[in-house]
């Protein structure tokens, strides 16, 4: 049979009022939905992703200075504080140098154990001194931390002790509360971690008396061996 000019302009008509492919909806659909999902991933980041702050937020546990403060990691206990003017350090050589401050050394002596794995405090989540006003004093780094409990593994079934040296102005002294916190990784999330809160029992007389009495130098060195 032949075809027709005539009969191929027909064909031609009839083709073109046939109904799209189903794969052109088909990838419409997909488009849509990608467009939707790209939407929404961006309103969860924006609206519940979780700060760093947020992600290293503490389960705090409080206590006074006397008392032993049990967490689910650690288990710790403030025995005395006590303040100097001026306190000793060690360099790489061991040598001995005398360190002052115009404000306050404040020597905060820890004993802490572990629940289950051994830690060693860290520098990048340390303890901190908290004062009533809401200011954060990190232990000082002009005393070597060989001379202080950032030296010592605090294992599980032992207790190990050793001070915290703060420098601090005196206003910081009165109300001020030791803040005890494990290390802590950046990575890792955990909204549970758990810190001791330790209220050093320095009331307003209780500042000034150990304010007045503050040692002019108190040995480190000495006291470390």
């Amino acid at each position: 049979m032949t075809l027709t000019q005539a009969d191929s302009r027909t064909a031609r008509r009839a083709a073109s009022r046939r109904p799209p492919r189903r794969g052109l909806a088909r990838r419409f659909a997909a488009g849509v939905a990608g467009i939707a999902l790209a939407a929404a991933a961006v309103y969860t980041q924006q609206n519940f992703a979780m700060s760093f702050e947020q992600r290293v937020s503490y389960l705090t546990y409080k206590g006074r200075i006397g008392e032993t403060v049990e967490t689910k990691r650690f288990t710790v206990k403030v025995l005395s504080v006590a303040a100097a003017r001026a306190v000793d350090t060690t360099d790489y050589s061991n040598k001995v140098t005398k360190v002052a401050t115009s404000n306050l050394f404040l020597l905060v002596d820890v004993s802490a154990t572990s629940a289950r794995e051994p830690f060693k405090l860290s520098r990048l989540s340390p303890p901190v001194l908290l004062t009533a006003d809401g200011r954060r004093y990190q232990p000082t780094d002009k005393v070597n931390d060989a001379l202080t409990l950032f030296n010592k593994y605090i294992q599980p079934g032992f207790w190990s002790s050793g001070l915290l040296v703060f420098e601090v102005p005196q206003d910081a002294v009165p109300g001020a509360d030791l803040v005890f916190i494990p290390p802590v990784s950046p990575l890792v999330s955990d909204n549970y971690a758990p810190e001791a809160q330790i209220d050093l029992g320095l009331s307003g007389a209780a500042a000034d008396r150990l304010i007045s009495q503050a040692k002019d130098y108190h040995s480190l060195v000495s006291a470390s061996r």
